[in-house]
């Protein structure tokens, strides 16, 4: 579950996000839409630690993301929009280093596991 609450994000005097609260239940699929500059890219980067909120908190899986980054960006998967290593790495690369960056060193058994439940059950 991801779980934000009054985030606020500030760059000086501009205010790219204003006291944003919403939640992300487990099996649940949530997408920002908006105009360019509507604070979309922002509130990704503060709710994945890639930058941290001016304002309010980010829960993931239970874990507040300010006061235990580490464990709770284990919990997380995010695919930023840049860098586009996607171009340049194979699946099975990608997943490594992803995995290697948050410290998952049983990644290929998690990544076997879930396809075998997911694609094995239809």
């Amino acid at each position: 579950m991801i779980a934000v609450s009054g985030l606020t994000k500030c760059y000086g005097d501009f205010m790219a996000v204003r006291d944003l609260t919403f939640t992300v239940r487990p099996g649940e699929v949530m997408g920002l839409v908006g105009p360019n500059g509507a604070g979309k890219t922002t509130t990704l980067r503060c709710a994945t630690g890639i930058i941290p909120p001016t304002l309010g908190t980010v829960q993931i899986g239970g874990i507040d993301l300010a006061a235990d980054p580490v464990a709770a960006k284990q919990r997380l998967a995010f695919f930023p929009d840049e860098p586009r290593l996607f171009e340049h790495l194979t699946v099975d690369q990608h997943l490594n280093f992803i995995a290697r960056l948050y410290g998952i060193t049983d990644w290929r058994e998690r990544v076997e596991r879930r396809l075998y439940v997911e694609v094995g059950a239809n």
